[in-house]
């Protein structure tokens, strides 16, 4: 996702892509040296702590898409919540989004409903289950 986002944003007229730092080089965030409007992560856990130490110190809003945080570490980012503007996704696919408004409807009309969804991935995928990526009707 990281990658495709990076893609577009490079094709785009209406933004600039200022820094590409991944998962690899996230010690680079100590070498900006043009505050950004906006973080988007693609990333790791631990990645993703850095890339928040920079966003709050520098009062940087940042959209979360990374995934597999434990309990203490999702209360971390509430509370850096408060200091600055957070979008936090477990998934950003368009079908999930559908689904999940989809889910809403269920819930409303028929709220006796019982009903369960398993979440499936590859079996390369880092975060099996993720942690975060939860759907209940």
């Amino acid at each position: 996702m990281g990658t495709a986002f990076t893609n577009y944003i490079k094709n785009s007229t209406e933004f600039n892509l200022l820094y590409k730092i991944d998962k690899e080089n996230s010690f680079l965030f100590s070498e900006i040296s043009k505050k950004p409007d906006v973080i988007v992560d693609f990333s790791t856990v631990a990645s993703t702590f850095e890339v928040l130490n920079y966003a709050v110190e520098n009062l940087v809003p940042i959209v979360i898409a990374t995934t597999g945080f434990s309990e203490e570490q999702e209360r971390k980012i509430i509370e850096y919540s408060e200091a600055i503007p957070i979008f936090k996704s477990s998934n950003m696919s368009y079908g999930i989004s559908v689904f999940s408004e989809i889910c809403s409807y269920i819930i409303e009309k028929i709220p006796e409903a019982d009903i369960e969804i398993i979440e499936k991935h590859h079996k390369m995928k880092k975060d099996i289950p993720s942690r975060n990526c939860a759907y209940a009707c």
